[in-house]
């Protein structure tokens, strides 16, 4: 490495990319440059440019926590905590609707070979199945709270008891015929601690059920070959956060956030965010939610003394950087290449456009802390920044002495830009005390971060 010139005149150029998601895992001053403390709105979508999220506007409004949200025959359906509506166009019409709400009915749906028939249960209810106007109870289905379907069957998974019931070969009313071929039956799957299930899934050509610290695959079509695994040590914790990609199968579980793609064993994924898992609250953290738009996956936590999420964070699928964002998502679906999701207040949203739902996209990123030189002081000389700042929009540039702390000085502002490329040359000289210093980036509107570029010089011993 080139040796510090002594002239003061003389400085050391240092080119930064900002696009690397937040890093929790390990002391500040040992993150990547391109890794941040802090960050809140903007993502890595443009890697390795740094940009503003998209917003967001409303779809339509209905009333509660939506806690599920899919579409069947074309049309909207969401479930709350007081029944499972569909969308008429204006308004939303119950399809089945209890007399009270109880936020612990969390929805699960299905349908089956050629969609022409709903499958819905809510953990209480027995299983329901509807073709858009008529609504028939299937009786014979055991009560369950997880549904998924595989190889033209339905499974069942209830949270009280030890078994994986499949229904009939090609008939989701079947729960009683005996064909070793195209019958039905019950799969029993104990662990030696006697937890329940959490969960059920299908991916990679076999079912996964859940329980809180185990994973466990079945592989077959039928009672002559069904396989039940050895399980994996890796649980889940909510079972509206298992979120099936092109390549992955994730999850959360009671210590992170799960990458599963079909073969070896699931790898955690979550250490970069681990001060928002370390909070999650474990008495309500089923009410967490995951969802993807093809490119980043979306993961709301419940944290703290919450009964319901409080945090929503994204998860680049190529990049691997975590982002937080502002708006608190409750359940998601992901319609063609549009993201909707749901929120406690009752609204659906769409994904895109410039705003909050009209509201200014407010964006922050801190980096981490910079030392030229860690037995010398450092001066800030010059500083650059390669941004793009749309019409209407606002980027500040701020600094604060030290690994630590929250007093920021703002050396520039530059509001209503262009939407072009500019490299914003900021003339300052940062003297901090301190062998260290970080920078901080906010702002309003859609802005691009390129890179920043310090010129930094050494002052004396």
């Amino acid at each position: 490495m080139e040796p510090w010139i002594s002239s003061p005149n003389k400085s050391k150029p240092v080119i930064v990319t900002l696009a690397d998601g937040i890093n929790q895992s390990v002391e500040s001053i040992e993150i990547k440059d391109s890794q941040a403390l802090s960050a809140f709105n903007v993502d890595s979508f443009l890697y390795p440019t740094l940009q503003t999220v998209d917003g967001h506007m409303l779809h339509s409004q209905h009333t509660g926590y939506i806690n599920r949200l899919f579409k069947f025959q074309n049309t909207w359906y969401c479930g709350n905590g007081k029944g499972l509506y569909k969308f008429t166009g204006s308004s939303w019409a119950a399809v089945y609707e209890y007399g009270d709400t109880n936020n612990e009915r969390l929805w699960d749906s299905a349908q089956f070979f050629d969609g022409s028939k709903l499958y819905f249960l809510d953990g209480s209810l027995q299983l329901r199945q509807y073709d858009g106007s008529s609504l028939t109870t299937l009786s014979a289905a055991p009560v369950s709270n997880y549904l998924t379907t595989y190889a033209n069957r339905f499974y069942l998974a209830n949270k009280n008891d030890n078994l994986l019931s499949y229904s009939g070969l090609r008939d989701a009313t079947d729960w009683s015929s005996t064909n070793k071929y195209t019958g039905t039956g019950k799969i029993t799957v104990e662990t030696q601690d006697g937890e329940k299930p959490t969960g059920l899934a299908n991916f990679a050509n076999h079912v996964l059920l859940f329980k809180r610290y185990s994973m466990h695959k079945l592989f077959g079509e039928d009672s002559t070959n069904f396989n039940m695994t050895q399980p994996y040590g890796v649980g889940c914790i909510a079972d509206r956060t298992i979120t099936p990609t092109r390549d992955s199968l994730f999850w959360l579980g009671p210590d992170g956030f799960y990458d599963y793609m079909g073969g070896a064993a699931p790898t955690k994924i979550s250490d970069p965010i681990k001060n928002y898992i370390e909070q999650i609250n474990m008495a309500y953290a089923h009410h967490c939610c995951a969802g993807t738009d093809g490119r980043f996956l979306y993961l709301s936590l419940v944290t703290g003394s919450a009964t319901l999420p409080t945090v929503t964070l994204k998860f680049d699928l190529i990049t691997r950087a975590w982002w937080p964002v502002d708006f608190i998502a409750t359940s998601y679906f992901l319609d063609g290449q549009t993201l909707y999701f749901g929120t406690v207040d009752g609204r659906i949203m769409r994904m895109g456009g410039l705003s909050f739902n009209g509201s200014p996209i407010n964006w922050s990123i801190e980096t981490k802390p910079f030392s030229a030189d860690e037995t010398a002081r450092s001066a800030i000389h010059r500083l650059f920044v390669v941004a793009d700042i749309e019409v209407g929009s606002t980027l500040n540039v701020a600094y604060a002495g030290g690994t630590e702390g929250t007093t920021w000085t703002v050396v520039k502002t530059v509001s209503n830009g262009t939407g072009m490329i500019q490299s914003l040359r900021i003339p300052v000289v940062v003297r901090t005390p301190e062998f260290w210093f970080r920078m901080k980036l906010f702002g309003i509107g859609k802005v691009k971060i390129h890179r920043l570029i310090r010129e930094v010089s050494r002052r004396g011993a």
